[in-house]
């Protein structure tokens, strides 16, 4: 099966190539640019989310303890009655990393006990998904934003998804979904909202 490097090279080059039709075609900016290929390279890593041994799931914890340790060490570091803040110097510190390792060690806690390999992480609904979060994130920055890290999102999960069908992977999406009706059935539900949330704000520009 292609691994971690094949996976990222292929989405690279998908992005570049989105990135440089996006700018001849629609006059995308910078910043459309920018994300756009951060998102079509982020996506390669989606599917093997569900592998315990996987780079990406590494990534994405160590991604999710940061943010989160970041987001503690602001509100603890700010003024407030609430837990008597700002917090001294050292108390932050350890809260920071205290913060970074609980939440690193849940978030792939859950990956583990709620996902399996090669399941829904690899159906047809985790590429729209994907765009759907990033496009409700990147809503601020504009519709043309939106609309170029939407594209290049689904573009980068289903390079990941391709490139294994290849390999030998069948890319059967309903043997994925028939495997557990119902979570799929919740995939479905959650992708659909998460992108009418998204194209709500498209429509608002």
């Amino acid at each position: 099966m292609p691994n971690f490097e094949t996976h990222t090279s292929v989405a690279a080059v998908t992005s570049a190539v989105g990135v440089a039709l996006g700018g001849i075609l629609f006059e995308w900016d910078n910043t459309a640019s920018s994300l756009a290929f951060f998102a079509g390279i982020s996506g390669s890593m989606v599917p093997d989310l569900d592998h315990d041994a996987s780079k990406p799931r590494r990534l994405a914890g160590f991604f999710v303890g940061l943010g989160c340790a970041a987001m503690v060490v602001g509100f603890v570091s700010g003024d407030g009655s609430f837990l008597n803040r700002p917090w001294p110097r050292e108390h932050v510190l350890l809260a920071a990393v205290g913060s970074f390792f609980l939440f690193n060690t849940t978030f792939l806690q859950i990956l583990k006990n709620r996902t399996k390999h090669r399941g829904l992480f690899h159906s047809l609904a985790t590429p729209f998904l994907y765009a759907g979060i990033w496009s409700c994130f990147a809503a601020g920055q504009g519709g043309q934003t939106l609309m170029a890290v939407w594209f290049l999102a689904v573009i980068g999960v289903f390079s990941h998804l391709l490139l294994d069908a290849v390999a030998g992977f069948t890319f059967n999406p309903l043997k994925v979904a028939s495997e557990d009706l119902a979570a799929s059935t919740r995939l479905w539900i959650l992708t659909a909202l998460v992108n009418f949330l998204a194209f709500i704000r498209f429509f608002a520009f």
